[in-house]
């Protein structure tokens, strides 16, 4: 069936806001989210200055939707890929995957992400409520659902599994980020998902070692 007019026309609006994000990526991770301007997004993107406050309310609003959008399509990718798989081990395996895929395809957007949104704690506290949050729930439902089956301990709360399972990904992503030579980010896949694995794995007596 044809697109409507409406239908193309709101088709074009996302098509224009997508390149100002991309926009907004690439001058981010060059000059920094502080020193840039709202004019310099602008200018990249090929719109007028006044277009971009027809999308976002300001340079804050911008970052925000970046991450947004970014995590967005990452959960969804997420939730397509594990949706008809049983085994938790599997669906965080893929969860790293993704997660080191998404990054280290785009060295522009994982400055920003990794760097330019955490020089304000106002900034994470609010990407925390949002799809941040989203995420770090699907890490978590995860673990719970590998505690249930018995696949990983039960004696770890599922918060300190999330933390530990997020903490190491994203540690991996900052190291590859500063690194001289950073090579490929995803051969760092399946040694990272065997240390998670096995640290949040049943191991015999271990409440013994308990104090």
């Amino acid at each position: 069936m044809p697109e409507s007019g409406k239908s193309r026309e709101l088709t074009n609006r996302e098509q224009k806001r997508q390149r100002i994000l991309r926009a907004a990526i690439d001058v981010f991770a060059s000059k920094g989210y502080f020193a840039a301007r709202m004019t310099d997004v602008a200018e990249a993107a090929q719109v007028a200055d006044g277009t971009l406050y027809l999308y976002f309310e300001g340079k804050e609003h911008l970052l925000m939707s970046i991450f947004d959008s970014v995590l967005g399509r990452f959960i969804e990718r997420l939730d397509e890929e594990i949706a008809k798989i049983d085994d938790p081990i599997e669906k965080l395996s893929i969860m790293v995957r993704l997660h080191l895929e998404t990054l280290g395809r785009d060295h522009a957007l994982a400055h920003v992400l990794q760097i330019e949104t955490r020089h304000s704690r106002r900034f994470m506290s609010l990407f925390t409520r949002g799809k941040l949050g989203e995420y770090l729930n699907r890490v978590r439902d995860i673990i719970v659902e590998g505690q249930e089956s018995g696949v990983f301990r039960g004696d770890i709360s599922p918060g300190l599994a999330t933390n530990l399972v997020f903490g190491a990904v994203d540690e991996i992503v900052m190291s590859w980020l500063l690194a001289e030579r950073p090579g490929d980010l995803v051969r760092h896949h399946r040694p990272l998902v065997r240390m998670l694995t096995d640290g949040i794995a049943p191991c015999k007596n271990h409440g013994e070692e308990q104090e």
